[in-house]
């Protein structure tokens, strides 16, 4: 607060930007050393296996996502730390601590990364070339464009959400492209500041003219700003939202599960059908498939849900008799 002034969030995104750049600055140069490596080693192999520009030759490059993507951990957790406000921990261990224990998942993570990049690459181009053919191409077009967007948003909580939480891969990935739209505002933010960021980039490039230049221009943007600076625009943006959301869904699954332990507790075990949940508030269950502790053993959120449904229709239906 400033003068009793509550502050923007973009005077919250400069504020924390500028103020931790020396962090994001390493995190990116630590980052640009494996790039380094693997874009010379792809230099090199291209070169050995490839004449020409062939959609193969792209599929190729490409691949390199798979192989950068257990480093971005370390960059995403220094990106994470400075939004959460944490100061404290050094940003060389930090990145190094984080891709040391993360570099199984995040590698299995690229996978997913690379193949909705390669997707995106040739199914837009694609599906706009063919709108002339046919009216149809339109819808086909939109619908491309909702994967292609629900992949992005996807991508931006999968390696916080990876980092931030101990979770499985089927939950981890269900969670990511459940908030990929459930969290749309949150997520436009996130796009609007990234399109900021290269759009600020791009006109650099643009006013420069000699093939040499450029390149260096693009490998100095590449090893001291982009990387760092894309992660700080969207976890900016959708840390918090993410975070409320998981503690939301825990605090209604523990709440759920003391009062069915209550239960359990007081009275034998019936048949599910048979039990009585008339102090659980029907509103708070979510028709979804995670699982809640209930009588010793684990039962979907649905299955109670879809119980105390019934049985709240049976018992109006014996009140009007």
């Amino acid at each position: 607060m400033e003068n009793g002034r509550k502050k923007l969030k973009i005077e919250v995104f400069f504020e924390l930007f500028f103020g931790n750049f020396k962090r994001i600055l390493t995190a990116n140069l630590l980052f640009a050393i494996p790039s380094a490596a693997v874009f010379v080693g792809y230099y090199f192999l291209y070169t050995a296996l490839f004449d020409d520009s062939s959609v193969l030759s792209i599929i190729f490059l490409l691949s390199s996502i798979i192989l950068l993507y257990p480093f971005y951990a370390g960059v995403v957790m220094i990106v994470r730390n400075i939004v959460k406000g944490d100061g404290q921990a050094g940003a060389v261990k930090t990145y190094f601590t984080a891709v040391r224990q993360n570099s199984l998942p995040f590698l299995l993570h690229g996978f997913f990364v690379y193949a909705a990049t390669v997707f995106s690459y040739f199914a837009i181009p694609f599906y706009i070339r063919m709108l002339s053919a046919s009216w149809i191409m339109y819808g086909a077009l939109f619908f491309c464009i909702l994967v292609v967007l629900m992949a992005l948003y996807a991508s931006f909580y999968l390696p916080l959400m990876s980092l931030t939480y101990d979770i499985k891969f089927r939950y981890l990935y269900k969670n990511c492209f459940l908030m990929s739209f459930g969290e749309f505002k949150h997520n436009l933010a996130a796009t609007f500041a990234i399109m900021i960021l290269f759009g600020v980039c791009l006109t650099l490039t643009i006013v420069v003219k000699s093939v040499t230049v450029l390149l260096i221009v693009l490998s100095a943007l590449w090893a001291l700003f982009l990387p760092a600076a894309f992660t700080f625009c969207y976890t900016f943006f959708i840390y918090q939202g993410m975070v409320d959301t998981i503690a939301s869904k825990d605090d209604v699954s523990r709440e759920l599960s003391d009062r069915i332990s209550e239960l359990q507790t007081a009275k034998p075990k019936p048949a599910l059908e048979e039990e009585d949940f008339s102090d659980i508030d029907i509103s708070r269950l979510k028709d979804t498939d995670d699982f809640i502790f209930h009588n010793g053993r684990m039962v979907k959120q649905s299955t109670l849900l879809k119980i105390l449904r019934e049985k709240e229709a049976k018992e109006e239906v014996d009140m009007d008799e």
